[in-house]
């Protein structure tokens, strides 16, 4: 058996036909199906996840080493394979000397900290990798301090997703220092690794390092704990920051005090695209400051609020500023415990507002008559292309 015994055709391959897509798994396969992939002389080859589960790192490393003999893979996806720290080392080994790979899906493998470590270590040498998932891998601060120092020399890698990793404060300072050293990270995914927890030095110091960043366009704090101290920082980041255009703050408790503040810079930022702040008990006055925003800002065209409490006070303060809003296109409302009220004030809103093409009004209170309303208001409305009821 050849390299290509490695590889399965999807759909299934028809004589030496291949699909457009040029999508495959990485599974075992017969001798003439590696025949026929061969005779093709691909140019290029996506790999996807399989379900075969490697039993060691040596012959996961064969398969990976064949890759490399025959195809020229760009996109190599490996989530949920149960690698462990073995299959860490061997994929690392390829990196270290493959020049095609971009992107690399790593995500719920069990690496621990060494396999983290492991790959780290084949950052320094490689120079096509620009996408990398680590998410849910349990790398730890010592795994984080190793993909830290490799970011320090790499400058290739422009996406990077290492949320829920249980980093801690620890692997707060290692993204504080690649922050305002690294120059090619675009990208950054820290979602769920308790970064605030404490509200330490480490937190302060990631939010320092985005004042100076000046290429990091998208970052995902949510589920950090920063709190309305958290919250408070942010906004002077964002003060000075003009390179963040997408940002998620999901599930912070950052409460009416700490998007009050996001909300006095909101009011004066035009780089900010995308807004996350779902789950962070905004309530009802909360929803009131979103609008002050909505009123001014002439670049958010995403915002996402749901399960916030806004209830049908803060929702009509919301739907008034559509009125007037020309640049939101995206609005999510989930679980606020709209009622017909608040339904009304949206109906309004949607007979003028002419640039909103997504809404979100899903588990809310709207009754029969707030959805007639709705309804009704849809015959008139030209751009309204989702809405979710």
């Amino acid at each position: 058996m050849t390299l290509l015994d490695a590889l399965i055709l999807l759909p299934d391959l028809h004589g030496d036909i291949l699909p457009a897509n040029r999508t495959f798994l990485l599974c075992q396969t017969s001798k003439t199906m590696c025949v026929a992939v061969k005779n093709a002389k691909l140019d290029t080859i996506v790999v996807r996840k399989s379900d075969v589960k490697f039993c060691n790192g040596e012959g996961l490393h064969d398969k990976l080493n064949g890759l490399n003999a025959w195809c020229r893979v760009t996109v190599l996806d490996f989530s949920y394979c149960d690698l462990k720290c073995d299959g860490a080392h061997a994929i690392a080994d390829v990196l270290s000397v493959n020049t095609t790979l971009t992107e690399l899906d790593l995500s719920d493998n069990k690496l621990g900290e060494g396999g983290g470590c492991k790959i780290a270590e084949s950052l320094y040498v490689n120079t096509t990798l620009t996408n990398l998932d680590l998410s849910y891998n349990g790398l730890g601060e010592g795994g984080a301090h190793a993909i830290g120092k490799a970011l320090r020399v790499n400058t290739t890698l422009t996406n990077l997703n290492i949320s829920v990793n249980n980093l801690g404060p620890g692997g707060a300072q290692v993204m504080a220092d690649v922050l305002s050293m690294n120059t090619a990270l675009t990208n950054l995914n820290l979602h769920c690794n308790g970064l605030g927890e404490g509200g330490g030095q480490a937190m302060t110091d990631v939010f320092d390092a985005l004042r100076v960043n000046t290429k990091l366009a998208t970052l995902n704090l949510g589920l950090n704990g920063l709190g309305e101290s958290g919250g408070q920082i942010m906004a002077d980041v964002l003060r000075v920051n003009t390179t963040l255009t997408i940002l998620y703050l999901a599930y912070n408790e950052l409460g009416k005090g700490g998007v009050q503040v996001i909300a006095d810079v909101l009011c004066v930022n035009t780089t900010l695209i995308k807004l996350d702040l779902y789950c962070n008990g905004l309530g009802e006055s909360g929803g009131q400051v979103i609008a002050d925003v909505l009123h001014v800002n002439t670049t958010l065209a995403t915002l996402n609020l749901g399960l916030n409490g806004l209830e049908d006070g803060g929702v009509q303060a919301i739907a008034a500023a559509l009125h007037v809003n020309t640049t939101l296109t995206k609005l999510n409302l989930y679980c606020n415990s709209l009622g017909d009220d608040g339904a009304h004030a949206i109906t309004a809103a949607l007979r003028v507002n002419t640039t909103l093409t997504n809404l979100n009004l899903s588990y809310n209170n709207i009754g029969d008559d707030g959805t007639q309303a709705i309804t009704a208001a849809l015959h008139v409305n030209t751009t309204l292309t989702e809405l979710k009821l």
